[in-house]
């Protein structure tokens, strides 16, 4: 909305209630309720000017104006949600109808100015945003709306801004030109908003890039790219071709699901099989920087393969195997086939491109190659590496404000800041953490990733284990292969005191990433799983596993004490509680069992806070 009105938040009634300066007012004292809609948000550029110049004769002119403004808007099954004399706030049941309707002001107002004088002008801004808002006594409000009024004041004058929310909306339905500006921060706004500039064009989807984003702040897909070819089959002639086609088809499907890596579909793949053709000319044709190839050969009563990840650009072999397996039944063996494969290629590009970003100048490192370094610096489980790595996230997310896998992983980051006690104003981390796990979800609604890091934050810090549950099952949804995600879950089975279940989902996730550098995070999140199943010498087991591996870890020196003492090992319990007090010299009981216990049932909560108080650690 204009600028040069004052007392702005009065005229609107939107409202975000955490941010009192942001559009809105208080809502009312009824029942909330939640609905989708799509939102338009109109003004008239230098308003408060044509005030200036003649009152009477501006109100006049707006106001004939607003009648046709309020026509095109009910033509679309608009309605009006306020008026603010400079302007209004429509909502309509669609992003194409909202979008259809700015057009069509837009065209008609660009039609009457022509026959007006320079002064008598009246040029629209508008700003259009689709999602949930919050009704309640009559009135309305929440970011959807708000991001609506923000998209307003950054289109230009006679033009069209809006979300890419709403842009993946319409870019099929609506035959304009769209220009991606790139994700501008508007103002109390608490994240960036990736925006489009929509302007009346011939054709549906036209969809293009602002040059001032073309170069390094353009948003890329930072990911590694892989082509998984044809494996040649060596029983030319058998019927061993659908088994090599199915391996095949898993492969690209189970990796595609994984999202860490950018897979190149099958078909366009079919021409360069495996064996006849050189991988620098498959990277240079299809782009990609890693190639997978292999064959198959069958006899009576095996089936052996064998498998080369390559890398293209060097012409180098990361990783090379042969397996071998009985053919009793194609199916479980196609599946086993795949299973092996997948948990292999994902762990050695990952080292691959961690050893390359190593080797990067810092000036030409991408986001992803600063979120590798980062996760790097976290592994060690050093106050002060981990310290540095909050700085090289920033950085990545500052490199590329779209990029949701460095936001992901600074929600992780603030969560071990407060599970090591290394936070010295956890409320503060606990805020930064919830806005940056909604900042990555908004970025990519289907990220598992960002999805799984929104879920365990609320069941870790907020004990909220409700919410992360149906966060849960969206990311599983989104990324059922991925063992990050696997293993979060099955932490917060965990605390939820359902142990017969966190320790099958852990199992898994382990023999999902069997080579998972993180591997000290899955065996301590299996010794949570097993003490809340009651299995105590099962959970020393791999509390002491993750302890060898990681032994600055104090979540898992935490459960290692609880189960070392329930198995009865009393002086390496104390011994190990002696070691949690040298890493965190401020922790106790108390402090503990108010903020970061994370067991929910009663009974569990006690069984494992009267293992830690035998071990010597102080109340308060």
């Amino acid at each position: 909305m204009s600028s040069g009105h004052n007392n702005r938040s009065q005229r609107i009634p939107l409202i975000v209630a955490s941010e009192p300066d942001n559009v809105g007012v208080t809502l009312g004292t009824g029942p909330i309720e939640r609905r989708l809609a799509a939102f338009l948000a109109l003004d008239i550029k230098d308003y408060a000017a044509m005030i200036s110049r003649d009152e009477a004769g501006a109100h006049r002119r707006v106001g004939r104006d607003l009648v046709i403004v309020v026509r095109q808007i009910h033509k679309q099954a608009g309605r009006i949600l306020q008026f603010t004399g400079d302007g209004l706030l429509a909502e309509f049941s669609s992003a194409t109808a909202t979008l259809k309707a700015g057009l069509s002001i837009q065209a008609s107002s660009r039609s009457r100015n022509r026959r007006r004088s320079a002064d008598d002008r009246i040029e629209y801004r508008i700003g259009i945003n689709s999602g949930d808002f919050v009704v309640q006594s009559g009135r309305v409000g929440g970011d959807t709306i708000n991001i609506a009024a923000r998209l307003e004041q950054i289109a230009e004058p006679g033009g069209i801004c809006i979300s890419e929310v709403v842009h993946a909306q319409v870019n099929r339905t609506v035959s304009a030109t769209y220009t991606n500006i790139g994700a501008p921060r508007l103002k109390n706004i608490r994240y960036p908003v990736s925006t489009y500039r929509v302007t009346p064009g011939a054709g549906k989807g036209r969809t293009s890039v602002s040059p001032s984003l073309i170069g390094p702040a353009e948003s890329q897909d930072y990911r590694p790219s892989i082509a998984i070819l044809p494996l040649e089959n060596l029983n030319a002639g058998s019927d061993s071709d659908y088994f090599s086609d199915g391996v095949v088809e898993d492969v690209i499907v189970s990796l595609a699901g994984l999202r860490e890596l950018r897979v190149i579909s099958r078909t366009s793949t079919l021409g360069y099989p495996s064996g006849k053709v050189d991988v620098r000319d498959v990277g240079r044709a299809l782009g990609v920087r890693y190639v997978l190839s292999g064959s198959i050969r069958r006899s009576a009563r095996t089936i052996r393969a064998s498998v080369v990840l390559s890398d293209s650009d060097a012409a180098t072999n990361l990783w090379a195997e042969s397996v071998e397996f009985p053919s009793d039944d194609l199916f479980l063996v196609q599946d086993e086939f795949v299973r092996h494969i997948v948990t292999r290629i994902a762990p050695h590009i990952r080292e691959e491109e961690l050893r390359r970003a190593m080797r990067q100048r810092p000036e030409s490192m991408t986001a992803y190659d600063r979120t590798l370094q980062a996760l790097h610096l976290m592994d060690y489980m050093d106050k002060d590496m981990f310290g540095q790595a909050r700085t090289v996230l920033a950085q990545a997310i500052e490199d590329d404000p779209r990029f949701a896998m460095p936001v992901a992983w600074s929600v992780w980051w603030h969560i071990v800041w407060v599970g090591q006690g290394w936070s010295t104003d956890a409320m503060s981390d606990l805020a930064a953490a919830s806005a940056l796990a909604e900042r990555a979800i908004t970025l990519d609604p289907n990220n598992a990733l960002g999805l799984a890091m929104m879920a365990h934050m609320r069941s870790f810090l907020l004990h909220d284990y409700d919410g992360a549950l149906i966060f849960f099952a969206r990311a599983l949804d989104a990324g059922p292969g991925n063992a990050i995600v696997l293993a979060m879950y099955s932490l917060t089975l965990a605390y939820l005191g359902r142990g017969e279940e966190a320790v099958p989902a852990a199992m898994h996730a382990i023999q999902l990433s069997p080579l998972d550098h993180r591997m000290f995070l899955f065996h301590s999140i299996l010794a949570f799983a097993h003490f809340a199943a009651g299995h105590d010498a099962e959970a020393a087991r791999w509390a002491r596993a993750s302890d060898t591996a990681s032994p600055r870890f104090t979540a898992n020196i935490r459960i290692l004490i609880a189960s070392l003492a329930a198995i009865g090992a009393v002086e390496e319990a104390r011994a190990a509680a002696a070691r949690l007090m040298s890493l965190e010299p401020r922790f106790t009981l108390s402090k503990y069992e108010q903020i970061l216990l994370p067991y929910h049932p009663p009974a569990i909560r006690a069984r494992f806070m009267a293992y830690l108080r035998s071990s010597g650690l102080p109340e308060s």
